[in-house]
């Protein structure tokens, strides 16, 4: 690959050149990984840290690009990073104080009644399977669900899709809650939030999940040190001491840290990461070590709200591999397509307040989806037509002709399969289903000569730390640019997003860009970095007060629409959206700042289906440049997918090499190392 410093006609996109002293690529893809303490968005751990940032050195080659400048002083800088801290912590702080309110939200009705919290009822105390009837949910008096039925079968595997903001999550948190009765006998496991940082190591906390385990070891100490004080075992001791070796080889206690060390080490916990105290990790990390625990204790019901939000892609596919082979019911709420497709054989589509099963996975939902949606709407369309004519002619037995007409066409179709049997066409006046569409765009930025951005020969490492660093790392990006960055977490790549961004400065080595460049950066920390006071419009006026036409603010509204923002979230306190709707802020502000370059960092973790479609769809469109980090792999393969022009970047080892090959065929061997893995 050429140096960056010969003579070309264009930047290339990558090139890599390790020196000696560089680790050598390792076979696995995670021994030896340079996986840093904390998550590498997590920078600074002090303000000594921030203090040693090198400052940037001023390029005395190619007169016509200029180097990086930063105009802000190293003591703003730094009120910068502790505000935007304080943000992050704030967000946390709040994030926390929901999830302790949100049982006082909500309430549910099953019939006629209030259930109540508990839901474990002694008839049923042998089923496994779950089958709630003609129940109604509302939060704050929103209603989520109303007079719908769900069965969830044990041994099988759903997913649970629909659009942001229709109550996944709540009938998640319900079900674990059993506000939504749920037999008493089935043990229900809902990965929410991240394990309480201690002083305990990541393999111990996973192990301490298994309360059964815990309580059985220690009452074999207690047993076994009534001997160490100098006692006799008696004949009941010592029944009872065989009883607890019985049940612990039964429940596999001799092998539980090996199944817990084989479980941390898929989701990326290296031998000694898994020993080190769990107050030292990320929270990212820490929800690993949570979804570790679920994992090892095999509920007989899990749930996984978005369990992908937090890996990188190689945790990701080994977390597919994993789930592919579970005995137990599992419901999963994710907004990656090709997880779903791997691993459900059932989608429950919440829709319009309904809950409707789908038997295949998500790609046969989406044909049974549209078959319906198009079936419903023609009995619409007919009872309209028929009703406007009745209505017209003023003929009121017309009109029940046409009512018992729909009716009859309705049946027909259920029996055909086109229609569900719990429709509500059998009893309501029919309605055309509302179709849920967002549409994402990005600006064509106005060209600019190449190259438009530059890494050359860049070395960066964090003061005080000697477990991370990027070598060697020459990047460029022009119009046009497509690239992927992918490696397992803490290996660099916010890291590598943040030198191109200007964020971070180089150990050594040069940044170049144009001198008129604009970079659109979103990375989900920006999401809790908003302004939460100010409303999505005012947040908007304010940063682009450069609007057009006679209503700047109907010119906000009408992009925060575009990107899926509904008009009765536009005027109030951004801290009351959620996040995916705070995401679409985000992307809104992107958008208006016109950007020659998008670089985006885990874009897809607040968003629903619709929504990565919309943003693969814009991205494809968008004639800048474009560099992404993320775990989903569907828009990877959407967005780099022109084999000319495309470009899949590995940062691993402390290097950023490009991949010789497709994503497909990056992701396949990847799939191949995790599989022989497995087979060890």
């Amino acid at each position: 690959m050429e140096s960056a410093d010969e003579p070309k006609n264009h930047l290339p996109i990558i090139a890599s050149k390790p020196k000696e002293n560089v680790a050598a690529r390792c076979e696995s893809y995670i021994d030896e990984s340079l996986l840093p303490p904390l998550n590498d968005d997590d920078y600074f751990s002090s303000e000594e840290d921030q203090d040693n940032v090198p400052v940037g050195k001023k390029c005395n080659r190619c007169p016509d690009l200029k180097p990086l400048e930063f105009s802000m002083s190293e003591k703003n800088l730094k009120k910068r990073e502790m505000k935007e801290m304080q943000a992050i912590e704030a967000a946390y702080n709040a994030k926390q104080e929901a999830l302790r309110e949100d049982r006082d939200a909500f309430t549910v009705a099953i019939g006629n009644q209030v259930s109540v919290l508990d839901g474990e009822h002694n008839a049923y105390a042998n089923v496994k399977d779950i089958s709630v009837h003609n129940f109604s949910v509302s939060a704050r008096g929103i209603v989520l669900l109303k007079d719908t039925s769900v069965t969830i079968a044990h041994g099988k595997k759903y997913g649970l899709v629909g659009p942001n903001g229709t109550g996944k999550s709540a009938l998640m948190k319900l079900l674990a809650w059993r506000k939504i009765p749920v037999p008493k006998n089935i043990d229900v496991h809902l990965v929410e939030q991240e394990v309480v940082g201690d002083d305990r190591s990541a393999l111990e906390v996973v192990v301490s999940a298994n309360e059964e385990l815990v309580k059985l070891r220690e009452q074999v100490v207690g047993l076994l040190n009534l001997s160490v004080d100098g006692n006799v075992y008696d004949d009941i001791a010592g029944e009872k001491l065989a009883a607890l070796y019985d049940r612990s080889r039964i429940i596999g206690a001799y092998t539980a840290e090996a199944q817990a060390s084989k479980i941390l080490a898929g989701l990326g916990f290296i031998k000694d990461m898994q020993m080190r105290a769990t107050r030292s990790f990320s929270g990212r990390w820490r929800m690993r070590i949570s979804l570790a625990r679920a994992l090892f204790v095999q509920p007989t019901l899990l749930l996984l709200d978005e369990p992908t939000n937090h890996l990188d892609l190689r945790a990701a596919l080994w977390l597919e591999e994993y789930l592919c082979c579970w005995k137990n019911t599992l419901v999963i709420v994710s907004h990656d397509r090709d997880f779903l497709n791997t691993i459900c054989g059932d989608i429950i589509h919440l829709h319009e307040q309904k809950l409707q099963l789908y038997r295949g996975n998500f790609d046969e939902f989406e044909r049974l989806y549209e078959q319906r949606r198009r079936e419903v709407n023609r009995i619409s369309e007919t009872h309209e037509k028929q009703v406007k004519a009745a209505t017209r002619a003023g003929n009121m037995v017309q009109l029940e002709k046409a009512n018992a007409r729909v009716k009859i066409l309705v049946r027909k179709e259920v029996s055909r399969g086109k229609v569900d049997e719990d429709s509500e066409l059998l009893t309501n006046t029919p309605k055309k289903w509302t179709d849920y569409s967002v549409m994402f765009h990005f600006p064509g930025p106005t060209k600019l000569k190449a190259p438009l951005l530059q890494l050359i020969n860049v070395h960066f490492s964090y003061p005080n730390r000697n477990d991370f660093r990027l070598s060697n790392v020459d990047a460029g990006i022009d119009m046009g640019t497509q690239a992927a960055i992918v490696g397992p977490n803490g290996a660099g790549k916010s890291a590598l997003l943040n030198l191109l961004a200007g964020n971070l400065v180089p150990t050594s080595g040069e940044v170049r860009k144009s001198p008129k460049l604009r970079i659109g950066r979103y990375s989900q920390h920006f999401v809790d970095l908003l302004t939460m006071e100010e409303t999505p419009v005012k947040y908007l006026l304010r940063l682009h007060s450069d609007q057009e036409g006679p209503s700047k603010e109907e010119a906000v509204c009408a992009k925060l629409g575009k990107f899926g923002l509904p008009r009765n979230n536009h005027y109030i306190p951004i801290v009351k959206l959620s996040g995916g709707q705070k995401s679409r802020v985000v992307f809104t502000s992107i958008s208006m700042s016109k950007p020659h370059i998008l670089l985006l960092d885990e874009p897809t973790n607040h968003l629903d289906m619709q929504s990565i479609d919309a943003l693969a769809n814009a991205l494809n469109e968008f004639t800048g440049g474009v560099v992404l980090v993320t775990h989903d792999s569907r828009l990877i393969s959407q967005v780099c997918n022109d084999e000319e022009d495309s470009e899949i970047w590995v940062v691993e080892n402390g290097t950023v090499e490009a991949f010789p090959g497709t994503f497909d065929e990056y992701k396949k061997e990847l799939q191949r190392e995790i599989k022989d893995e497995a087979d060890e």
